[in-house]
């Protein structure tokens, strides 16, 4: 396989690269990302999320394939939990089922700090997401919901 690197996505060629792959309708569309059709605000939506939120970007030889998100996790009633964190991420479709995304969350959840808990949503219909959060860790909550305690 490939090198797969996950670094940063706070670059500015790293924004571009998620741009365009973000740019992919039927991506977005597939993990439920709701985006403006204008080009000018679609992107100050994107770079507003990289910045309010832990972005990195995974590459293949250097091309940005995907991306994964960690951000702060929300309980029940709508308050901030400490030390608990929501994750999301996406992949290029031509990438899919080679491997890359779960060799690069074990990469991302490996450089974590120890003592948090990670949630992570996955219909019950997504079986390639499903295998990758087992294969990462992750145990099935309740709902759609998975979970992963960093120790």
């Amino acid at each position: 396989m490939s090198k797969i690197i996950i670094e940063s996505a706070k670059s500015n060629n790293n924004l571009e690269a998620i741009v365009k792959l973000l740019d992919d309708e039927k991506l977005t569309q597939t993990v439920g990302l709701l985006l403006p059709l204008q080009r000018e605000n679609r992107v100050q939506a994107i770079k507003m999320f990289v910045y309010q939120n832990h972005v990195m970007v995974v590459k293949l030889n250097e091309d940005v394939v995907g991306i994964i998100v960690l951000s702060a996790w929300y309980g029940d009633e709508g308050r901030r939990i400490a030390h608990h964190y929501e994750l999301g991420y996406l992949l290029r479709q031509d990438q899919w089922n080679k491997g890359i995304m779960t060799s690069a969350l074990q990469k991302f959840i490996s450089i974590l700090p120890s003592k948090i808990t990670i949630h992570a949503e996955c219909k019950q219909s997504n079986y390639r997401s499903k295998r990758v959060l087992i294969k990462c860790g992750f145990i099935y909550d309740k709902d759609d919901l998975w979970q992963r305690i960093i120790k």
